[in-house]
């Protein structure tokens, strides 16, 4: 346990100043087109799990976990797990804790594994006494904003960056 405070292990490196600053760009730039487009079109087209998807997709955008097909995918079937759990079984914490490791498993099924998507049935099932969820919001705010972020993404990390993004797409016919 001391080790984990006094430890021989070297910090990562500190990115460099345009990659931070393409991180602070892309960041706001995502967010505000989300609260712009959800203020213009009367939907909901943020959740709070979207702002960790950002630091994924500009801190670290080469990961397996910021590409493409991770983020819409893990978003779009972690909340539906979450909005199953909620129809199904309700709001107790036996329920609320399951929702949460199958929408995990689902997501290592499907190879799909996005961390800040294994919120979405945290998101619901502990708002659900306040708000009422219907199965539209798969399509507002969890998938249109999924894709609003990897558009954004697509733009902000392709500019003048040796590294080209995404590393691959959606993947839909893949077999292996």
């Amino acid at each position: 346990m001391f080790s984990m405070f006094m430890g021989k292990e070297k910090l990562a490196p500190r990115p460099h100043y345009v990659e931070m600053l393409r991180s602070l760009i892309g960041g706001t730039l995502s967010i505000a087109a989300l609260l712009f487009l959800g203020q213009w079109s009367g939907h909901l087209w943020i959740m709070a799990p979207f702002g960790a998807t950002c630091v994924l997709l500009y801190a670290v955008s080469q990961s397996p976990l910021a590409q493409p097909r991770n983020i819409i995918l893990g978003h779009l079937v972690s909340a539906l797990v979450g909005l199953l759990f909620l129809k199904l079984f309700g709001t107790h914490i036996l329920s609320i804790a399951l929702a949460v490791g199958c929408a995990i498993a689902v997501m290592q099924l499907l190879r799909c594994v996005h961390p800040p998507a294994g919120a979405n049935p945290l998101v619901i099932l502990l708002t659900a006494q306040h708000i009422d969820y219907s199965w539209s919001f798969l399509l507002f705010p969890v998938l249109t904003g999924a894709v609003v972020l990897v558009a954004s993404a697509w733009l902000v990390n392709n500019i003048a960056n040796q590294h080209k993004w995404p590393l691959y797409g959606l993947g839909f016919l893949r077999s292996k």
